[in-house]
Protein backbone atom coordinates (compact mmCIF):
# COMPACT_ATOMS: atom_id res chain seq x y z
CA UNK A 1 0.00 0.00 0.00
CA UNK A 2 1.89 3.32 -1.05
CA UNK A 3 1.43 6.11 0.86
CA UNK A 4 1.91 9.61 -0.96
CA UNK A 5 2.68 12.26 1.53
CA UNK A 6 2.38 15.78 0.52
CA UNK A 7 3.79 19.35 2.35
CA UNK A 8 3.04 22.76 1.52
CA UNK A 9 4.62 25.31 2.80
CA UNK A 10 4.51 29.05 3.34
CA UNK A 11 7.84 30.53 4.23
CA UNK A 12 8.12 33.84 6.38
CA UNK A 13 8.27 37.04 4.73
CA UNK A 14 11.34 38.46 6.00
CA UNK A 15 13.44 35.59 4.81
CA UNK A 16 16.14 35.91 2.58
CA UNK A 17 16.01 33.88 -0.75
CA UNK A 18 19.09 32.00 0.26
CA UNK A 19 17.70 31.17 3.62
CA UNK A 20 14.40 29.97 1.66
CA UNK A 21 16.69 28.18 -0.63
CA UNK A 22 18.69 25.94 1.82
CA UNK A 23 15.68 25.34 3.54
CA UNK A 24 13.95 23.65 0.25
CA UNK A 25 17.09 22.07 -0.93
CA UNK A 26 17.50 20.51 2.92
CA UNK A 27 13.54 19.06 2.29
CA UNK A 28 14.31 17.57 -0.97
CA UNK A 29 18.13 16.47 -0.27
CA UNK A 30 16.76 14.70 3.62
CA UNK A 31 16.34 11.11 1.56
CA UNK A 32 19.88 10.08 1.88
CA UNK A 33 20.24 10.86 5.67
CA UNK A 34 16.29 8.68 6.12
CA UNK A 35 17.27 5.68 7.12
CA UNK A 36 15.15 2.21 8.20
CA UNK A 37 15.77 0.89 11.75
CA UNK A 38 16.12 -2.55 11.05
CA UNK A 39 17.71 -2.46 7.41
CA UNK A 40 19.77 1.14 7.26
CA UNK A 41 18.56 1.96 3.78
CA UNK A 42 16.89 4.90 2.55
CA UNK A 43 13.19 3.81 2.99
CA UNK A 44 11.37 7.15 1.54
CA UNK A 45 10.91 7.29 -1.79
CA UNK A 46 10.41 9.50 -5.09
CA UNK A 47 11.30 12.69 -2.27
CA UNK A 48 11.05 15.84 -4.83
CA UNK A 49 9.77 19.20 -4.69
CA UNK A 50 10.12 22.61 -5.13
CA UNK A 51 8.73 26.57 -5.69
CA UNK A 52 4.99 26.62 -6.65
CA UNK A 53 4.78 27.97 -10.55
CA UNK A 54 1.08 27.08 -11.00
CA UNK A 55 -0.38 29.76 -13.24
CA UNK A 56 -4.80 28.73 -11.18
CA UNK A 57 -4.25 31.55 -8.39
CA UNK A 58 -5.37 29.19 -5.90
CA UNK A 59 -2.26 28.62 -3.87
CA UNK A 60 -3.03 30.34 -1.06
CA UNK A 61 0.11 31.65 -0.29
CA UNK A 62 1.79 28.52 -0.36
CA UNK A 63 5.11 28.96 -1.81
CA UNK A 64 6.51 25.72 -1.70
CA UNK A 65 5.28 22.27 -2.06
CA UNK A 66 7.15 18.69 -1.54
CA UNK A 67 6.02 14.80 -2.35
CA UNK A 68 6.71 11.66 -1.04
CA UNK A 69 6.21 7.93 -0.80
CA UNK A 70 6.29 5.32 1.51
CA UNK A 71 5.42 1.89 1.26
CA UNK A 72 3.24 1.30 4.33
CA UNK A 73 1.95 3.13 7.52
CA UNK A 74 4.93 1.78 9.97
CA UNK A 75 7.04 3.61 7.57
CA UNK A 76 5.20 6.92 7.50
CA UNK A 77 4.58 6.52 11.71
CA UNK A 78 8.57 6.12 11.94
CA UNK A 79 9.26 9.00 9.43
CA UNK A 80 6.88 11.48 11.38
CA UNK A 81 7.58 10.44 15.01
CA UNK A 82 11.02 8.91 15.51
CA UNK A 83 13.76 9.15 12.48
CA UNK A 84 16.44 11.54 13.90
CA UNK A 85 17.08 13.00 10.26
CA UNK A 86 13.48 14.05 9.85
CA UNK A 87 13.42 14.91 13.36
CA UNK A 88 16.37 17.24 13.70
CA UNK A 89 15.23 18.82 10.18
CA UNK A 90 11.60 19.72 11.39
CA UNK A 91 13.48 21.52 14.39
CA UNK A 92 15.56 23.57 11.89
CA UNK A 93 13.08 24.47 9.43
CA UNK A 94 10.18 25.12 11.77
CA UNK A 95 11.56 29.08 12.58
CA UNK A 96 11.47 29.61 9.14
CA UNK A 97 7.70 28.90 8.59
CA UNK A 98 4.51 30.57 8.38
CA UNK A 99 2.42 27.85 8.12
CA UNK A 100 2.09 24.70 6.67
CA UNK A 101 -0.44 21.74 5.24
CA UNK A 102 0.24 18.14 4.99
CA UNK A 103 -2.34 16.15 2.85
CA UNK A 104 -1.53 12.17 2.67
CA UNK A 105 -3.43 9.58 0.54
CA UNK A 106 -3.28 5.94 -0.56
CA UNK A 107 -3.97 5.93 -4.75
CA UNK A 108 -7.78 4.22 -5.53
CA UNK A 109 -8.77 5.23 -1.51
CA UNK A 110 -11.62 7.89 -2.41
CA UNK A 111 -13.96 7.02 1.33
Amino acid sequence: MTIFHIVLFKFKDDLSKDIIEKASEGMVTLEEKLLHPETKKTYVRNRMGGINNSPEGRARGFTHGYICEFDNEEDRTYYLEADPAHIEWVQYVKPFIADAMVVDFVPGVHV
